[in-house]
């Protein structure tokens, strides 16, 4: 089985070194973006299986790239990230829930966290 490609989209550096270093750890091949327009970039350049998106960042919004994936119809397995207690409503009011495989609620629970990215 080929290893998993993961492409984090975190502006919490510590954070998404936090989650790089565990997942490469577990054997994936881990690729990070500290801000939002340079993680749509490499949406669209990467091939990775999973995206850990990132709910508010300056500039763009995770929202803001759902949408933008969503208009251009290009599909990934992509988790939202995101302390906040209504994020599931909001995707659903701007029409993007059905965009992602599922929320990882901060603060992370290590062992749900990893096996959400296992059964991706």
């Amino acid at each position: 089985m080929a290893i998993k490609r993961i492409l984090i989209i975190e502006d919490d550096i510590h954070l998404a070194d936090s989650l790089s270093e565990l997942l490469e750890d577990e054997g994936y091949f881990v690729e990070c973006a500290k801000d939002a327009v340079k993680g749509e970039i490499l949406i669209r350049k990467g091939n990775f299986d999973v995206i850990l998106l990132d709910y508010k960042m300056p500039l763009l919004s995770g929202i803001d790239i759902l949408k933008k994936l969503k208009a251009d119809n290009i599909r990934k397995r992509i988790f939202i990230v995101s302390g906040r207690p209504s994020t599931e409503r909001s995707l659903k009011e701007e029409d993007v829930f059905d965009m992602i495989s599922g929320i990882i609620v901060k603060p992370i629970n290590i062992e749900a966290f990893l096996e959400k990215i296992k059964n991706a």
